[in-house]
């Protein structure tokens, strides 16, 4: 995976440490296996995509199934698909094919599944249940299965993200075409029953994490699913790409704040500017015990050398990091831990000691609420910046807010 960290921004980082808290037989594990090839070479991709931004969170979905416990070398090619930004750039989308069919996807790195709503599924109320009209999950076209699609007997597909949006569906394979690589037989699933909040034009995601993610579940009754009792696991699209030797083992993402929205760019780097110096980390195996992944790659998992702002080298450890990220329980000089790299939210999670350090830089001081959705009358904004490897990034606030169009969700 590669970041461009010069006229577009590093996608964001989620820090595991806060999701733990909350999560059941989640523990930050360091184990870096051995690489099994040397570093891919810095290769322009031949085939573009865009990106396109839109509001909303779907990270972490299997952080989020833990949470609440739920029953729930070849020829390669080289593609680049646009990303397109939406709203204020909250999510990312681009274009996909099931057959002959074209759609609109969210591009998600934080989970493995790709999926889209089936015409005809059922929509629910995300909070209380209740049966809703189709429209009212906002999806964009949906899919009308034809021959091509090839059911697979006895499994089901289930779902929850990091906002509480959860779909249930069937599995099956397809051809998928994504960045202009076609990927005969992948195994994708439909949607004929999902709690959304979508975009009205995004008709489901592709989800660019490892195998061990994926959301299919042996027995048709999504009430009976466990993780990982039933879990069945598959070879998501990019993994299939690379394991066919379709592509180099790489993808990189372009993504900017602008009116534009990105590239992403498959088996090689998108055609933008950007400087000659890249950072370089390794992926790390982040363990979920009681749900033995102990073993397996499953988000891109990284540790980040440090973050720095005014003070940061005196932040006290508080009540509320789990397990304690700091070196000495003291301070952090270097404030090292894992993160999650993941295109499906705009959001830094931090250990609340840091956070609360932060906050508190903003004058007047920032706070969190479930129930504020913006920020106003803010006089100064401290500069915060993320060290990884040899290079410091900066994170660039902006103003947000929030159209009628978005609010509808709200």
């Amino acid at each position: 995976m590669s970041f461009l960290l010069d006229t577009f921004c590093i996608i964001s980082l989620l820090a595991c440490l806060t999701q733990a808290s909350l999560a059941k037989g989640f523990t930050v594990g360091g184990y870096i296996p051995a690489p099994f090839q040397e570093p891919s070479p810095n290769i322009i991709s031949s085939q573009v995509l865009p990106l396109t931004r839109k509001p909303g969170s779907k990270s972490a979905a299997y952080l989020r199934n833990i949470q609440l416990n739920r029953k729930a070398d070849g020829l390669y090619q080289y593609g680049v698909t646009d990303l397109t930004e939406e709203f204020e750039g909250e999510e990312y989308i681009t274009g996909i094919s099931f057959g002959t069919e074209s759609f609109q996807v969210i591009v998600d790195t934080g989970s493995s599944d790709t999926w889209l709503a089936e015409t005809g599924f059922a929509c629910v109320n995300i909070t209380t249940g209740a049966s809703l009209t189709e429209a009212d999950c906002y999806f964009g076209p949906t899919y009308n299965m034809t021959s091509t699609f090839k059911q697979i007997p006895d499994e089901n597909f289930n779902i929850t993200y990091g906002d509480g949006e959860f779909l249930t569906g069937i599995v099956g394979t397809e051809t998928v075409t994504l960045a202009g690589i076609k990927v005969p037989s992948q195994e994708v699933a439909l949607v004929n029953f999902a709690a959304w909040e979508g975009d009205s034009v995004s008709s489901g995601l592709v989800g660019l994490a490892y195998p061990a993610l994926t959301s299919a579940f042996s027995g048709t009754n999504p009430a009976n699913d466990v993780l990982p009792t039933n879990q069945i696991e598959y070879s998501p699209i990019f993994t299939t790409m690379v394991t066919d030797k379709l592509v180099a083992p790489l993808f990189s993402l372009a993504i900017d704040r602008g009116s534009f929205g990105g590239y992403l760019a498959i088996g090689g780097l998108p055609p933008v500017a950007f400087a000659p110096v890249f950072a370089s980390t390794p992926i790390q195996i982040l363990t979920l015990a009681a749900f033995n992944i102990t073993t397996q790659y499953s988000f891109y998992t990284i540790t980040t050398n440090r973050f720095v702002y005014s003070g940061s080298e005196r932040t006290q450890y508080e009540v509320g990091n789990w397990p304690n990220p700091f070196t000495d329980s003291v301070t952090v000089p270097e404030s090292a831990f894992q993160v999650i790299v993941d295109s499906g939210t705009t959001l830094i999670y931090l250990p609340t000691g840091i956070a609360n350090a932060v906050n508190r830089l903003f004058e007047p001081p920032a706070f969190y609420s479930d129930y504020e959705d913006f920020a106003q009358n803010i006089d100064f904004i401290p500069a915060f910046e993320i060290k990884q490897g040899n290079l410091t990034c900066r994170y660039e606030y902006q103003p947000v807010s929030l159209h009628d169009e978005f609010s509808k969700n709200l």
